[in-house]
C-alpha cells in the first residue's frame, strides 16, 4: 500500500509538471513575440518618415513617399554581398507576396559600400538571386538611408523602416536579419512582430 501511494504521488506530480508545462507552452504561442522591441532606432517611431533622396531607380518609374501615401510601405536598406541581407531575403519576398494585394508595398534600398557595388547592372543581378520583385532603388550618395537611419551611429546599415497610411513610421528592425525560421529566436521573433504590424496597419 506505502508503495502504491508513493508511485500514486509521484503520477499527481507528473501531471502537475506536465500541465504547466502545456499552460506555458500554450501561453507561448498566443504571446509570440509580442514582447519583441527593436535594441536601436525606437526614437524614430511615430515620426514622419522623410521624403526619398537622391534614389535611382532600377525596376520603376521614379517614386516619392507622397505618392504612397494610403498604401502601407516596407522599407529595407540591404546591400549585396551581406550575408544578413541574403538570410532575410525569403522573409521579404514572403511578406511581398503575401500581402502585396492588401496594399503593402515593399522597397529594397540598395546602399552601396564599394565602386563594385554602385553598378547598377550588378545590383539587379543580386536583386535577381535573392528573388526580390518588388521596388529596387539604388542609393549611392547615401541621402535617404541618412536620412532614415546612418544620421547617427548604428550596428547595422541593413535596417527595416514599416511606414503607415498617412506617411509615419510604425515599426523598425534594428538591422541585421529577420526570418520565419531560422538560429536566432530573436530573429523569429522580429519576422513574427513585423508581420503582426503589417496585417494591424493594412487594417487600419
Amino acid at each position: 500500500m506505502h508503495k502504491d501511494h508513493l508511485l500514486l504521488r509521484r503520477i499527481r506530480s507528473l501531471e502537475r509538471k506536465l500541465l504547466a508545462a502545456t499552460t506555458m507552452l500554450m501561453f507561448a504561442c498566443l504571446s509570440y513575440g509580442e514582447g519583441w522591441q527593436p535594441r536601436e532606432g525606437a526614437e524614430l517611431i511615430g515620426r514622419q518618415a522623410p521624403e526619398f533622396e537622391g534614389l535611382q531607380w532600377l525596376n520603376s518609374e521614379p517614386l516619392r513617399l507622397k505618392d504612397l501615401r494610403g498604401k502601407v510601405v516596407l522599407i529595407r536598406f540591404w546591400l549585396m554581398g551581406c550575408p544578413f541581407c541574403v538570410n532575410s531575403a525569403p522573409a521579404l519576398n514572403e511578406l511581398y507576396e503575401d500581402y502585396r494585394n492588401e496594399g503593402l508595398v515593399v522597397i529594397g534600398v540598395h546602399h552601396p559600400k564599394s565602386e563594385f557595388a554602385r553598378d547598377v547592372t550588378q545590383v539587379r543581378k543580386a536583386a535577381h538571386r535573392l528573388g526580390f520583385q518588388f521596388l529596387i532603388a539604388q542609393d549611392n550618395e547615401w541621402k535617404t538611408i541618412n536620412a532614415y537611419w546612418t544620421g547617427v551611429k548604428r550596428s547595422f546599415t541593413s535596417s527595416t523602416v514599416l511606414i503607415d497610411k498617412s506617411g509615419a513610421i510604425r515599426w523598425v528592425h534594428h538591422g541585421g536579419e529577420y526570418y520565419r525560421q531560422g538560429r536566432n529566436p530573436r530573429e523569429i521573433e522580429a519576422f513574427h512582430s513585423l508581420e503582426r504590424a503589417i496585417k494591424q496597419l493594412l487594417e487600419e
